[in-house]
């Protein structure tokens, strides 16, 4: 589900085993030789996501840089994508930013095969062969226990099944949640010349960060007599992490994929995770179920799956574990000063950038010297990429 971050790592990985061949070039040879796949444009459309038959889905598009270009992948925008049902019935997808494209939940019947349809802005056009939407069975548990060795990590694992044996490929993924605050904060506010007191002095002093991880974590039962899955290990956390000094929340997502979806994943994930050595083994050319009908002998990066997806959240508080044994990972703002700026040049021109923290007063007189100001980033949480929207499942 995120080949695009994949693909992304096996070129940074490449690029830096061409680097070391590059600097080894001069000691071979007088005359250092530049390999044509470094500076040569392939320009291949990268199609990354699937079809989810009860949410939304995400399909996002680009092209593939020279390992020359410091670049990421270019996203390819302006492009007409639908979903196609066998029996004809067209889905479109609307352009949501830049490369990404998005229809929400549709009333699909699993079992029934749909296939996707792109047209880039430059004529082209392109097509999946047509997949069967498959029924992910539901999540059983998402798991977490202390494990206190030497590492002293929380694990989260997963247990799942399914009672008619016809899943046996999965992939997962997930989102954490986790609140944070920041240095301190901002009772006032400046506005129009006037220092002005704050209406909730801590509305941009609680924070709440969701991240998306791009990790792929597939799994396999053909090889059990059950479609079972048992205990597996999706990722951990140390104890000391700052994600975890409030409260903490995971939401785990389930899809059950094809076979064919499942080797195709497990060697970009292998290609972009074991390469990064001079002797390495050479990245494999993934064999996708897309292509060009323009022109049949171009080059397409992506797999086309149809699944629905099931999900499960798990989440507790500091006082749910037992804490860590090690002092806790630093806030960010280790480096945060404090200024005083005194009442007489609280301008606009001197709080540029920066945040009232509080008043300052002459301990003797009481009289009102100053302000205390922060850089802006310091007393603003949302800086740090959080919100202050307190998530709908947060107690």
């Amino acid at each position: 589900m995120k080949l695009w971050e994949n693909v992304i790592r096996a070129r940074a990985a490449l690029r830096k085993s061409v680097i070391i061949i590059l600097l080894l070039l001069p000691y071979a040879c007088l005359e250092p030789y530049a390999p044509s796949i470094i500076t040569e444009d392939y320009n291949i459309l990268v199609v990354d996501g699937f079809l989810i038959g009860n949410d939304t889905t995400f399909i996002r598009l680009g092209r593939t840089a020279p390992l020359s270009n410091t670049e990421s992948i270019k996203a390819e925008s302006n492009a007409t994508l639908w979903i196609e049902a066998e029996g004809g019935i067209k889905y479109p997808l609307t352009e949501k930013e830049t490369g990404l494209y998005v229809t929400p939940p549709l009333s699909l019947i699993v079992s029934n095969a749909y296939r996707l349809h792109i047209k880039t802005n430059d004529g082209k056009e392109y097509l999946s062969e047509y997949v069967k939407l498959k029924s992910s069975p539901p999540l059983d548990s998402v798991t977490w226990k202390e494990e206190l060795t030497h590492d002293n990590n929380i694990e989260f694992s997963i247990y799942s099944h399914d009672p008619e044996n016809n899943t046996r490929y999965y992939l997962c993924t997930y989102d954490e949640t986790w609140q944070y605050v920041s240095a301190g904060i901002s009772i006032y506010y400046f506005e129009n010349e006037q220092i002005l007191p704050r209406n909730d002095a801590s509305a941009i002093y609680n924070c709440w960060n969701t991240v998306t991880w791009n990790n792929m974590f597939l799994n396999s039962t053909v090889a059990l007599s059950e479609d079972r899955v048992y205990d597996f290990h999706l990722y951990s956390i140390p104890q000391k992490s700052r994600k975890l000094y409030f409260a903490y929340s995971v939401l785990t997502r389930q899809y059950a994929i094809t076979k064919e979806a499942y080797e195709y994943l497990t060697l970009v994930k292998n290609n972009s995770e074991s390469l990064g050595g001079l002797f390495d083994l050479l990245p494999s050319q993934p064999g996708g179920n897309i292509a060009s009908i323009t022109n049949p002998d171009e080059p397409v990066i992506g797999f086309f799956d149809a699944t629905t997806v099931q999900t499960k959240r798990v989440s507790f508080t500091r006082q749910d574990i037992t804490g860590p044994s090690s002092p806790y990972e630093p806030t960010g703002y280790e480096d945060c000063d404090t200024t005083l700026v005194p009442t007489a040049d609280m301008t606009s021109l001197n709080l540029r950038g920066k945040l009232i923290n509080e008043p300052y007063y002459d301990a003797v007189t009481s009289e009102l010297l100053g302000y205390i100001v922060y850089e802006d980033e310091c007393l603003d949480c949302r800086m740090r990429g959080g919100t202050t929207k307190k998530p709908d499942f947060w107690d």
